[in-house]
């Protein structure tokens, strides 16, 4: 049971950015082999991914100067070239074409022997999360809550970011080492998300568009409720993901973004949850679930496990959801499976809930079973 490191910068992008990357030298180096490491696991080279890598911090550099000056901060403050910082701010798009390939081979190979065992190895992000308006709360609070589920080998190397800024809104996140753009987070105007991967036979329809994390960053730029949306539905995409965007008073939406299309989900009994399937339509063939089947039954688990509770969901029911087991080894709370081979095996990599009111985040550094959660504020 451990906790999760604090970093809190302020300055201008590059400042921080710098910062970042002295603080987390040594962990970000890691992160950057477990990722090379899974990329070659699906067959991309070191050498094809660096490529990759080089085309993305161009396309970064053009999208947006002021996150491509914090990674340049990162690269300068780690040791690390400016190129490797971007394997690391592009490695959504390059893991998840990767699953959506792998996912669509191997289930078109599903007569051939050993087929299931191909589909078990994907090993893909398995996140579970949700979102609660002030009705369905016992405090009449706006929550959003996730299990982030990703590679073992990321786990101890995330941490925390507190940014203080004037020019933009303050915000808080969880993010890993090297990565600028954290995911689950909130700002200051009480604006907050948390996202699951997807994949559709769409991914890659418009290459090199604003990355994943990039668009976490902008989301927590954001001011207002309708500003925040705008950096999932405003420009296309080149994968396919999931935003549950959220503000204090009583604001939640899920968003399903594929290249060309975003669809939104609203909650029903002010409760919303989602996990690694499409749940609309519109955006080309849904493929995690051709290697994750689990991802069709957590978000039902999810949202039943907070539903028995509608009206009066407190911080312990939250809690109590995300230690659940229910299809283990692959149920909401997940732990390494050791049938997977080590480059692809996965694990609640933190879990985070987010009380939108409070301006408050709370995180567990790994399985929320084994780990406390701890409160991060804003001002803090």
């Amino acid at each position: 049971m451990t906790g999760i490191a604090l970093l809190t910068t302020q300055g201008d992008a590059h400042a921080r950015g710098l910062a970042h990357g002295r603080r987390f030298a040594t962990e970000i180096a890691d992160n950057v082999a477990t990722y090379l490491r899974r990329f070659a696991a699906s067959g991309l080279d070191r050498d094809q991914a660096f490529a990759e890598a080089e085309r993305w911090l161009k396309a970064i550099v053009a999208q947006d100067a002021s996150y491509a000056e914090e990674m340049h901060g990162i690269a300068k403050g780690s040791g690390q070239s400016e190129e490797t910082i971007a394997l690391l701010n592009a490695r959504y798009e390059l893991a998840f074409t990767l699953f959506g390939q792998e996912a669509t081979n191997a289930a078109a190979n599903q007569a051939a022997p050993n087929a299931a065992e191909a589909l078990a190895e994907i090993g893909p992000d398995g996140c579970t999360t949700f979102g609660l308006l002030p009705e369905a709360t016992a405090d009449r609070h706006t929550w959003l809550g996730q299990n982030w589920d990703w590679l073992e080998g990321v786990h101890g190397r995330t941490f925390v970011l507190r940014v203080r800024r004037t020019d933009k809104p303050s915000f808080v996140c969880l993010t890993e080492a090297g990565i600028a753009g954290g995911k689950m987070g909130l700002n200051e105007c009480g604006i907050g998300l948390v996202e699951n991967g997807l994949a559709s036979s769409h991914d890659g329809r418009n290459p090199y568009c604003a990355p994943f994390h990039m668009r976490c960053r902008q989301v927590l730029d954001a001011e207002t409720f309708d500003d925040a949306l705008r950096p999932v539905t405003d420009t296309p995409r080149t994968c396919s993901a999931n935003f549950v965007i959220g503000q204090a008073g009583g604001k939640v939406v899920d968003l399903e973004s594929s290249p060309d299309h975003v669809s939104h989900l609203r909650p029903e009994d002010g409760i919303v949850t989602h996990s690694n399937h499409f749940l609309t339509a519109g955006h080309g063939i849904s493929l995690l679930e051709k290697a994750a089947p689990n991802t069709l039954h957590r978000v039902d688990r999810m949202r039943d496990l907070l539903q028995r509770h509608g009206g009066a969901i407190s911080i312990a029911h939250m809690r109590a959801a995300a230690t659940d087991h229910t299809g283990t080894p692959y149920a909401i709370c997940r732990h390494p499976d050791a049938q997977q081979p080590p480059a692809r095996r996965t694990m609640t990599v933190g879990a985070v809930l987010i009380d939108l009111d409070a301006r408050e985040m709370h995180v567990a550094n790994g399985p929320p079973c084994e780990n406390e959660y701890m409160a991060f504020k804003i001002d803090g």
